[in-house]
């Protein structure tokens, strides 16, 4: 009988023990997924700041537009490879070309990728037939983009939900206040007429009382024709000011500004400081078309 209890006991002893080594491996196991990030791709630097804004401290964001690079030439790199294999989310501006024609080798690449377009409720403007793709540029149209932001990291990680969603609310918010500061900035301007080289600026225009004057015409640089037209055109709107992208020609720009005795000024829509970018937008587009 004092054998049986003993090894009885033994058993149980044994059984404990074994459970206490599955548990605290189990409990391991968890604890690390919990402390593991998302890994996040995205088309460009200012959605950057949008899923950082609202993933915070749970999401590893990378882009694929580099600072200086160019969505219209971009083709992937091995790195960009790399990142899309491992990534669990991708979000998409939406309607940017390079982003339609590589989203199937993007998908072959990692079948479990989540392809997210965060354009779904931006209310698109349109070039003739073509969606502008430039919905980045509004902050009322940003507030719609970080709100799937925030919807699809909750499906794919509904542990940190809360989070992710008052996140969203105060970048929002952040939105609403950088709104009311450009829309008070360019409250009284001397023109309203922005002409720019790359037609990048649709939503920011639309959204704050301007005209986007654009040199080039379908993507394309402008013909005699049509550059002719647009010096007419600026000579009669007094224009003394082209604004400019990095990514772009700068000499058809610096031509029609000799023509016009104006100046080239660069501004930057790829910015991955999206607040104080968009302010520095703000500040030299006013101070130049109040000269």
């Amino acid at each position: 009988m004092v054998i049986f209890v003993k090894i009885k006991y033994s058993i149980i002893i044994i059984a404990i023990l074994i459970l206490a080594v599955f548990l605290a491996g189990y409990q391991k196991e968890v604890v690390t997924r919990n402390q593991d990030k998302l890994d996040v791709i995205v088309s460009i630097l200012p959605q950057k700041a949008f899923v950082k804004a609202v993933g915070g401290e749970h999401v590893n964001v990378k882009e694929l537009i580099p600072p200086g690079g160019s969505p219209a030439t971009y083709e992937p790199k091995p790195s960009d490879l790399v990142n899309v294999e491992k990534a669990d989310i991708y979000f998409r501006v939406g309607y940017i070309p390079f982003e339609k024609s590589h989203a199937d080798k993007f998908a072959s690449l990692n079948p479990n990728l989540e392809i997210i377009d965060t354009s779904v409720n931006v209310e698109l403007r349109y070039f003739g037939e073509a969606v502008d793709p430039h919905v980045w540029l509004s902050p009322m149209q940003v507030k719609k983009q970080v709100d799937i932001i925030a919807e699809s990291l909750s499906e794919i990680d509904p542990g940190n939900t809360d989070e992710y969603m008052k996140n969203a609310e105060d970048f929002k918010k952040e939105m609403d206040d950088l709104h009311d500061e450009l829309e008070l900035k360019f409250r009284e301007l001397k023109t309203d007429k922005l002409m720019v080289f790359h037609p990048a600026w649709g939503y920011f225009t639309d959204e704050y009382g301007l005209e986007q004057i654009a040199i080039e015409h379908d993507g394309k640089e402008p013909t005699v024709k049509q550059l002719q037209y647009l010096i007419d055109a600026a000579r009669e709107e007094n224009i003394r000011v082209i604004f400019i992208q990095s990514q772009f020609n700068r000499a058809i720009a610096e031509s029609i500004a000799d023509e016009l005795d104006a100046v080239v000024v660069p501004i930057n829509p790829l910015s991955d400081d999206y607040v104080n970018n968009l302010r520095n937008i703000a500040t030299t587009i006013t101070e130049h078309l109040n000269k």
